[in-house]
């Protein structure tokens, strides 16, 4: 049973992974164009999602980071 819901919550995952990394590269095209797209910048996207695109954008906006 555990199996069962990890394969039906697999494609939602890559789903989100993949529109992270779309996010990262549209934010650095229109918003901040010094934004860094680099190996952790995208497994962060890829890894976190949405949520891993928005912790990048505050940290590079409040300039904690990237």
């Amino acid at each position: 049973m555990l199996l069962g819901q990890a394969v039906r919550s697999l494609p939602g995952l890559i789903v989100n992974g993949i529109v992270g990394v779309v996010l990262l590269f549209v934010t650095n095209i229109v918003l901040a164009d010094d934004l860094p797209i680099n190996l952790l910048t995208v497994l962060i996207c890829a890894i976190g999602g949405v949520v891993g695109w928005l912790a990048i954008l505050v940290l590079h906006v409040l300039g904690i980071a990237f």
